[in-house]
């Protein structure tokens, strides 16, 4: 193929190469950095039920504060 012979389509080929390789190997590295606790979840998940029960109770009970 005469494209593949550019330099300049080479050189933004090996340019893109490098970033996505990069890419990937910077992410492994983060995702290996910051395993998934799941007890921190859990904890995660209680408190996100009660800020849902809290909203849901003030969306039937409006504060006078809260509906200026």
């Amino acid at each position: 193929m005469q494209l593949l012979n550019n330099k300049l389509i080479q050189t933004v080929l090996f340019g893109l190469g490098v970033v996505l390789l990069f890419g990937m190997i910077s992410y492994a590295l983060f995702v290996h950095a910051f395993p998934k606790n799941a007890e921190e979840e859990a904890r995660i998940k209680q408190f996100q039920s009660t800020w849902d029960k809290r909203a849901e109770y003030y969306k039937e009970h409006p504060h006078k504060e809260s509906s200026k």
